[in-house]
């Protein structure tokens, strides 16, 4: 299963693959940010709002990395299908 996912998207056009990989950077980013701000309220404890931006930008995050990921491999399908 791992393979063929390696060899779906090693045969994707160039310009989808660094789409979907700055985009999984920012996603990324945006999950160390997330764990930061956890770690801090775990920390101090002198927010308790805090936990909740913590999660809600971790979930986020999650679901930024997946659109980009589920997106990249539908449009270069909807591309090579026309």
């Amino acid at each position: 299963m791992i393979t063929f996912i390696k060899e779906k998207f090693n045969n994707l056009e160039n310009i989808i693959k660094n789409t979907m990989k700055y985009g999984f950077s920012f996603s990324f980013f945006l999950c160390i940010i997330a764990t930061c701000i956890l770690f801090i309220y775990e920390t101090f404890f002198s927010f308790p709002d805090l936990y909740y931006i913590g999660l809600s930008l971790f979930k986020t995050s999650l679901y930024f990395a997946i659109s980009f990921i589920i997106c990249g491999f539908s449009i270069d399908r909807i591309k090579n299908s026309l």
